[in-house]
C-alpha cells in the first residue's frame, strides 16, 4: 500500500511535532479520508525523508509526530532546465508535473511567437505561477523525490535564449538535423520546447546565433505536452538515471 509523502519545507527532525498546512491537512483529512493513527511521511530537501504519524485531525488543520529519519537528498548527477513554451489548456499543466516525475531541476515557461499570449493582469500571472508550482510539488510527492524544482516566472524567448542559462543549450524543433543522443552534453544542460505551433523562423535564427544546438525527435511531429516527456525520458536514459 503506497504511503501519503507531504512535502513541508519547515525544519523536520526526529521525535518533533509538526502542524501542517491548510492544504495539506484538507488533502489529508477531507480528500485521502485519512484519520488519528495514519501513517505518512514528510519530507524536503534540506533535512530528509522522515516517517510520521498523524497526531491530530479536525476539518483543515492537522499535526504529525515525526519519527525516524528514512533518508536524505542527493543531488543527482545530470541536471536538466527545462524552457517550456506557454501552451493553452491543461497542456502546461500536464508537461509540468511529468517533467518533475522525470527528474526535471528547473522550469522556466517562456513566452513565444506562437504560443499563448502574456498573463495579465499581474495577480492572474501570481496566481497561475502559484497553480504551477502546487503541480511541481505534487509530483515531487507522488514520484519519490525530495526536492520541488522551482517554476520560474515567464520570461520572452528573445531574451530567455540569451540569457547565461546551464550549457549547452538545446532548442527542440522539427528542423534540426541532430538527435538527442547524438548530442556531446555535459552534467547540466537547458532544453527549449516550444507551444503548440513550435517556434518561429525567427526565433530559431536567435537561437542559432546565440550558439545553441537544434535538435529533432524523429519523423513524428509530438504534442507540446508530449515533446518534454519523450525529450527527458531520451536525456536520463543517455546521460541520467533512468
Amino acid at each position: 500500500m503506497r504511503v501519503t509523502r507531504l512535502h513541508c519545507p519547515q525544519p523536520l527532525a526526529e521525535n518533533e511535532n509538526l502542524s501542517l498546512s491548510t492544504e495539506h491537512a484538507h488533502h489529508l483529512i477531507n480528500v485521502l479520508r485519512h484519520s488519528v493513527g495514519d501513517k505518512v511521511r514528510v519530507f524536503n530537501a534540506t533535512d530528509g525523508e522522515f516517517e510520521a504519524t498523524l497526531e491530530s485531525a479536525k476539518k483543515s488543520k492537522a499535526s504529525v509526530s515525526i519519527g525516524a529519519k528514512l533518508r536524505l537528498y542527493e543531488a543527482p548527477e545530470f541536471s536538466v532546465h527545462l524552457c517550456l513554451g506557454v501552451s493553452r489548456g491543461d497542456r502546461m499543466d500536464y508537461g509540468i508535473q511529468k517533467s518533475v516525475e522525470l527528474g526535471v531541476a528547473e522550469i522556466t515557461p517562456v513566452y513565444s511567437e506562437f504560443g499563448e499570449r502574456k498573463i495579465k493582469p499581474t495577480e492572474r500571472l501570481e496566481k497561475k505561477i502559484q497553480h504551477w508550482q502546487r503541480i511541481a510539488e505534487s509530483a515531487s510527492e507522488q514520484c519519490g523525490r525530495l526536492d520541488v524544482p522551482a517554476v520560474n516566472d515567464p520570461v520572452e524567448f528573445f531574451s530567455c535564449v540569451t540569457q547565461q542559462l546551464l550549457s549547452p543549450i538545446v532548442v527542440m524543433d522539427g528542423s534540426g538535423t541532430q538527435s538527442l543522443s547524438n548530442l556531446e552534453l555535459t552534467d547540466k544542460v537547458t532544453i527549449f520546447i516550444g507551444p503548440e505551433g513550435g517556434f518561429s523562423s525567427q526565433e530559431l535564427v536567435r537561437a542559432k546565433d546565440s550558439n545553441c544546438q537544434i535538435a529533432n525527435l524523429g519523423p513524428r511531429i509530438l504534442r507540446t505536452e508530449t515533446a518534454p516527456v519523450a525529450t527527458l525520458a531520451i536525456l536520463q536514459h543517455c546521460f541520467g538515471d533512468m
